[in-house]
């Protein structure tokens, strides 16, 4: 039977000359998506998307143009015009040492009676659920391959692949509505045990309504909210804010910008992740690499180009958050060093706690300050360890720095995938924190 792999890589074929230096991408993925939601039938989705890429140095100045149609002597024509207009550059091109297929564990498209399965076993352990209740679950398969040649005549392969899982449920409740939602991550097809237990656990708890005086609290930010608060983190150790000289920690690295007990590291060697492979997509090696270590800055975020700006070596982080963009200072995955502490655990370490699994409009204005206040829509106070209820209309206000510099109590075990997403440029692997003194405000009606 034929598969993906017996097809010919579609190897770029551009003109170049001895002068040359640059490179020439093609990027083809494929996609399969089975999703379900209550009332409909189960709907398989099967795409395809396809295109090229040149980048060059053309009179020391990078250029780009990307295309799903054009030619490769069209294309590499582009490129050298855009150049004109494009960054004073000293990248020198180079290409994988060999190819990369690290993250493949089978050749052939996924088992449709598997994801049939996945959906299914979901369905029966929710059967518990209110009839008002919608469920929503979809589990999909990425691969995408890449044929990658630089100017001097080196050609290489690269293929990544990995599943993604999500369930979400909504029950609308006369003028008030709930809805939760889980999502994971894997190099094999998920097991759905960890998501059904996850929205099990978090439906008992919107049972009853808790009432709760403005005021700060303690609060376990769950890894989807927590990774709002690495949002600012990340433009701070971003290449552009540093070649803008915007970062506040440009002058910081080796010295002390967060608590001792918090450790950010990028990861491109962990089971599942959409981009874990040996090198990042400008053919650079790519290894674990802690970005700040017990609170202490360790290195920065950056590509080639902004590396070459900067006049430093690039830390090979050089990703792209889709096969239609160039490739841009991004961490493969960002991990949260875990601690010790269940859920459970952390519930337990102080009187009282809210926990805050999800907010509306929980992003920065301005990431580089850190500031964030969102509409809580999943928020619960829980007193020793016990959850009492459901806090609704609150809004939960918070500064990412100061929270992860001065009220962070402790960090939790058991991390979770945070995918990424259409303003989240990059998956996490997150524990959840326990964060101290963070303030609420909200309308409370008797």
């Amino acid at each position: 039977m034929k598969t993906f792999f017996d097809k010919p890589a579609n190897s770029p074929t551009v003109p170049w000359t001895v002068e040359d230096n640059g490179e020439a991408v093609d990027i083809t993925e494929h996609d399969w998506t089975l999703q379900w939601q209550t009332g409909q039938i189960p709907r398989l989705d099967h795409g395809e998307q396809h295109v090229r890429q040149i980048r060059l140095v053309h009179d020391g100045r990078l250029g780009s143009a990307i295309s799903r149609s054009a030619s490769w002597p069209e294309l590499k024509e582009q490129a050298l015009q855009a150049s004109a207009l494009g960054p004073v550059s000293a990248i020198s091109f180079s290409s994988f040492p060999g190819d990369d297929m690290t993250t493949v564990v089978d050749d052939s498209p996924p088992d449709l009676t598997v994801m049939l399965q996945w959906v299914q076993e979901i369905r029966d352990a929710l059967a518990f659920l209110p009839s008002s209740t919608r469920i929503h679950v979809s589990v999909s398969f990425s691969r995408q391959k890449t044929a990658r040649e630089i100017s001097k005549g080196t050609q290489s392969q690269q293929i990544r692949q990995y599943w993604h899982a999500n369930l979400g449920i909504r029950d609308v409740r006369g003028t008030d509505f709930v809805q939760l939602s889980s999502s994971t991550l894997g190099k094999t097809c998920p097991r759905p045990v960890k998501l059904i237990e996850d929205i099990q656990q978090r439906w008992t708890w919107t049972e009853k309504q808790i009432t709760l005086p403005d005021g700060q609290y303690p609060i376990v930010f769950l890894p989807a909210v927590g990774m709002s608060l690495l949002l600012p983190v990340l433009s701070r150790l971003s290449g552009p804010h540093l070649i803008n000289h915007s970062s506040p920690w440009e002058d910081s690295i080796h010295e002390q910008v967060l608590s001792p007990d918090f450790s950010l590291i990028n990861d491109p060697t962990l089971s599942g992740g959409p981009r874990t492979s040996m090198y990042d997509d400008e053919g650079q090696l790519a290894c674990v690499q802690p970005l700040i270590e017990n609170g202490i800055l360790r290195s920065f975020v950056l590509d080639q180009a902004s590396a070459s700006e900067l006049h430093i070596p690039s830390t090979a982080m050089g990703y792209r958050p889709a096969i239609n963009q160039l490739p841009q200072p991004l961490p493969a995955s960002l991990v949260v060093q875990p601690g010790q502490y269940s859920l459970s655990d952390l519930m337990n370490l102080v009187p009282r706690c809210l926990v805050l699994g999800n907010w509306i409009g929980g992003r920065s204005t301005n990431p580089l300050r850190g500031d964030i206040a969102g509409n809580a829509s999943e928020l619960y106070y829980v007193e020793h360890g016990e959850v009492l209820g459901r806090v609704k209309n609150t809004v939960v206000s918070i500064n990412a720095f100061s929270a992860l510099r001065d009220q962070l109590i402790a960090v939790g075990g058991h991390p979770h995938w945070v995918p990424a997403g259409m303003l989240q440029p990059a998956p996490g692997y997150l524990p959840p924190l326990l964060l101290d003194a963070i303030a609420i405000a909200g309308k409370h009606t008797s």
